[in-house]
């Protein structure tokens, strides 16, 4: 059941579940494409979240009565073609150590893990990216297993670096840039994710995987990362 409601002067929102899906990634990405080839001159952005998809669209070209109407057709006849796009693995190689991981400590303690088990827990998972957030580059993937899943903490940092891995709720993600933020974090990449390098810009995309996996500290080091 679809629901759209208006989002600003010229934005309406499209929302497509009330429930996270891992089938919805996939969905929305690929009714946001059809929607910019039926309207290519109306649409000015699409920016899809975990259950819905924010819409701005030329207030020149056409009216909010309008735009919805024909969107709501859109949506009426829209068909999911499952094939549309095959999804891409990426492999991201962390440092899981306490110098990276600011809350791993107190994570093992909490979960009651030793580091090899907390490790191969998160990195034995292939995650959803469901959605984008603050930069292009700052995928949010889920689902963490429950056995390290953690709220968000109650002071956020004023800086975390970049390439940190950090964990909240059952989601996990990858800080691309320093930044502030209250995610737990349990490693760190020694790989420049950071829109320096143009080619990030479309590094991930909605309903792609990303599998994490172990390096020692000396690789980390070999490979650039800081500590």
């Amino acid at each position: 059941m679809h629901k759209i409601v208006l989002a600003g002067e010229h934005s309406l929102l499209i929302y497509f579940s009330k429930k996270i899906d891992p089938n919805l990634p996939k969905k929305i990405s690929n009714f946001a494409e059809q929607l910019i080839a039926k309207f290519p001159s109306l649409v000015i952005d699409l920016t899809p979240s975990h259950t819905s998809l924010l819409v701005s669209y030329n207030l020149n070209l056409t009216t909010y009565q309008q735009f919805l109407k024909q969107v709501e057709q859109c949506l009426n006849t829209f068909e999911y073609k499952s094939n549309h796009a095959a999804s891409i693995l990426l492999s991201i190689p962390v440092y899981y150590g306490f110098e990276t991981g600011f809350d791993l400590e107190r994570l093992l303690a909490e979960k009651q893990l030793d580091l090899n088990t907390f490790i191969d827990i998160h990195s034995s998972v292939k995650y959803l990216v469901y959605a984008i957030g603050f930069s292009p580059v700052f995928a949010f993937l889920g689902e963490v297993d429950s056995r390290i899943r953690a709220p968000r903490l109650v002071t956020p940092r004023i800086k975390i670096p970049a390439g940190s891995i950090g964990i909240a709720q059952s989601q996990t993600a990858i800080y691309p840039i320093d930044s502030s933020g209250g995610w737990n974090i349990i490693g760190r990449t020694p790989i420049d994710l950071s829109l320096n390098n143009p080619s990030n810009i479309d590094k991930f995309k909605i309903g792609d995987l990303v599998k994490f996996y172990p390096i020692s500290k000396n690789e980390y080091v070999k490979r650039g990362g800081k500590l």
